[in-house]
């Protein structure tokens, strides 16, 4: 069920994401998009009524600029709204290339970084769950 409240937040926070029409453009994929799910890693979920508390905020990387390294104290969903973010734990070596349009989600107490990939700047959401009382 927080599940499910989480993904409709979400869908509330991003106006025409789910039910976006696609555009008419000789470039874009016309193909339907699947609907948008998250999954919390069921280490960092909250338990049974617990509070949490969800920041977003938004920012623009010009080509090749970096989110600063860091490691977070809760989960923190990173949404593409254009461009391309490389993001990378640093604990792992894992990357994950994310396009607009797409989530990365970062697990609580691993370092991670986020680069703007490609030649245009990356515009990006960063959700952050955190426990209330943090």
């Amino acid at each position: 069920m927080r599940k499910l409240i989480l993904v409709s937040m979400l869908a509330a926070t991003l106006p025409g994401l789910a039910m976006a029409a696609p555009s008419a453009g000789p470039a874009l994929n016309t193909q339907p998009s699947s609907p948008l799910s998250l999954a919390l890693p069921q280490d960092d979920e909250p338990g049974q009524g617990d509070k949490v508390r969800m920041t977003v905020v938004q920012t623009t990387l010009a080509p090749g600029e970096s989110l600063p390294d860091n490691a977070r104290t809760a989960l923190r969903y990173i949404y593409v709204k254009s461009g391309r973010l490389q993001v990378s734990n640093l604990v792992t070596g894992d990357r994950q290339d994310v396009e607009a349009g797409e989530f990365a989600v970062e697990s609580a107490g691993q370092w991670h970084t986020g680069k703007a990939m490609g030649a245009e700047p990356a515009e990006i959401l960063l959700i952050e769950q955190a426990p209330a009382d943090l």
